[in-house]
């Protein structure tokens, strides 16, 4: 049996696929297109969240395989604002979300994976475009469309450690803009999910209504980024002899985009599928996928149907209801599949048909990893 793996991309997905593989005495070689790890972040702030399963998300890491070597800051209180800015203070027992890091820089979550890839012995190749996977493998390539932008600011500061988040469609149309910061570093920003030409606009306005809300929050030192999230659904994760994985399996959490878990579980999952189930591999991968994923990320795009006709008022009553008592309890409700998101989905799969396009190349026999056939198909003009 052949227990070399080829892995392309160097994102969380890909890099906890190598780990587990490598651990389990596979030979894998891990291709990044760019010349290091981290490269679509600038030092950011982005959380993990802890609400979607009872298993606390620092022991899911634990499980996959990830070891703490990065800044990982458990976060029990959050400061909720609506429309109006009325302040809610939404606190639990139990960590909301885990903080971290990401970007190249030490202290990373990016850094810290690939340096746990390394001691286990993963060769990681950069500046390493893979166009084809012969061999089969696993795809790790993250978004290839922005379904969410993110647009915003890291910093330096003063400011005590705080996390805050903003529903206003003013400052972020169907989504949401947020306030993190951790030992002298902040991020602020604007999470949009839709009205991306406002990009500017809301971005300024973010920053503004934050400055007012928080007269000790210094920006210093101040560097804009920009991001995007892709999702989608219908395609398969495995194909050709590839797994998809992370967001290049269409795996993002269509409400808010706390997609983290959904990239590094995938990983994970297509890694135990190949050491547990050999020539069985992909029928386990898709199960296991369907059993611990799947079904949360279609309730995901119900979540995001409905969160889009909230408006300003209906924020403000979600926020109301996580402040009544069990926030975790609370949020995991709202994530979990059920009967109505069940219903709902072909209809949220119907409003969003524009965007819910998988950019991949799925030709019969195909082993393009970056759409060279449809490339193809395009200069010779027969499409």
């Amino acid at each position: 049996m052949d227990r070399r793996i080829d892995i392309v991309g160097a994102g969380p997905a890909g890099l906890v696929a190598a780990i587990n593989l490598a651990g389990a005495g596979y030979s894998v070689t891990v291709y990044e297109q760019n010349p290091d790890v981290g490269h679509r972040f600038h030092g950011d702030f982005q959380g993990i969240e802890n609400w979607s399963s009872e298993e606390d998300a620092a022991l899911v890491m634990q499980r996959l395989g990830v070891k703490e070597n990065f800044i990982c800051r458990p976060c029990c209180f959050v400061q909720v604002f609506d429309a109006d800015l009325k302040r809610t203070l939404v606190e639990s027992g139990r960590p909301v979300f885990y903080l971290v890091r990401r970007g190249p820089m030490e202290g990373s979550l990016d850094r810290g994976l690939l340096e746990r890839a390394i001691e286990s012995g993963v060769r990681v190749l950069f500046n390493r475009r893979v166009d084809r996977l012969e061999g089969g493998g696993i795809v790790s390539v993250g978004p290839r469309a922005a379904d969410a932008i993110a647009k915003g600011v890291v910093f330096r500061t003063d400011m005590e450690d705080s996390a805050a988040v903003i529903f206003d469609d003013r400052l972020a149309p169907e989504g949401y803009a947020y306030l993190l910061v951790h030992s002298g570093r902040g991020t602020l920003a604007t999470c949009m999910f839709g009205e991306f030409k406002r990009e500017r606009e809301c971005f300024e306005r973010t920053v503004y209504t934050f400055s007012r809300l928080f007269p000790s929050l210094d920006i210093r030192d101040e560097k804009e980024f920009g991001g995007y999230g892709n999702f989608f659904f219908g395609r398969p994760l495995y194909e050709n002899g590839r797994f998809y994985v992370g967001e290049a399996a269409g795996l993002q959490d269509c409400l808010w985009g706390f997609g983290l878990r959904y990239a590094m579980v995938s990983g994970y999952l297509a890694a135990r599928s190949l050491i547990d189930g050999a020539e069985r591999a992909p029928l386990l991968y898709v199960m296991s996928l369907k059993r611990e994923i799947v079904d949360m990320h279609r309730a995901s795009l119900a979540n995001r149907f409905l969160y889009a006709r909230l408006g300003n008022r209906g924020y403000a009553y979600f926020i109301r209801t996580l402040a009544g008592g069990d926030v975790i309890g609370a949020l995991r409700k709202v994530y979990a599949p059920s009967l109505l998101k069940k219903i709902l989905f072909p209809v949220a799969s119907w409003s969003f048909r524009s965007r819910l396009v998988d950019k991949g190349c799925h030709e019969e026999g195909c082993t393009c990893v970056w759409c060279r056939c449809r490339r193809k198909e395009r200069y010779d003009g027969s499409n």
